[in-house]
């Protein structure tokens, strides 16, 4: 008899896997409030743009005023995912509790639970491509190695 694998779905402001999550961090000189910060300004080539983004006062803010930049950094959807990674790397690593709450979900499968997000997420379908819970396995993976 096979053991069923676990799944952990995450969504939301308060569970620590999600975009969402208050959890500072430090790249470069700034330091960012949400992974949904670092990503949504890093959309933008303009400096101003990604500072005020930055200072939004919620990630759901930071991620509408993402969605409202007019010329978005050249190959963006080519980068988006480096982007992603580098938030995500710098969120796990520099948290110890929130490094923690990661490896203790192996070796559950993570899925981000949206249903109006099809890349980073489930989709309504559940047939999304789930990025964001495979960056964070092999995130887990990668820094329960090192």
């Amino acid at each position: 008899m096979t053991e069923e694998k676990k799944i952990i779905k995450f969504h939301g402001y308060k569970n620590p896997l999600s975009n969402f999550y208050e959890s500072n961090f430090r790249i470069g000189t700034f330091i960012y409030p949400t992974v949904e910060h670092f990503y949504q300004s890093q959309k933008s080539d303009d400096a101003y743009e990604r500072m005020d983004i930055l200072m939004a006062d919620t990630p759901k803010e930071a991620k509408q005023m993402g969605k409202e930049i007019e010329v978005p950094r050249d190959n963006w959807d080519e980068k988006k995912l480096i982007f992603m990674w580098k938030a995500l790397y710098a969120k796990f690593t520099q948290n110890k509790e929130l490094k923690k709450y990661l490896l203790d979900t192996d070796p559950a499968e993570l899925i981000e639970d949206s249903p109006w997000d099809s890349f980073w997420g489930r989709g309504k379908d559940w047939n999304g491509e789930n990025k964001l819970g495979k960056m964070l396995m092999k995130l887990r993976k990668d820094i329960s190695n090192g």
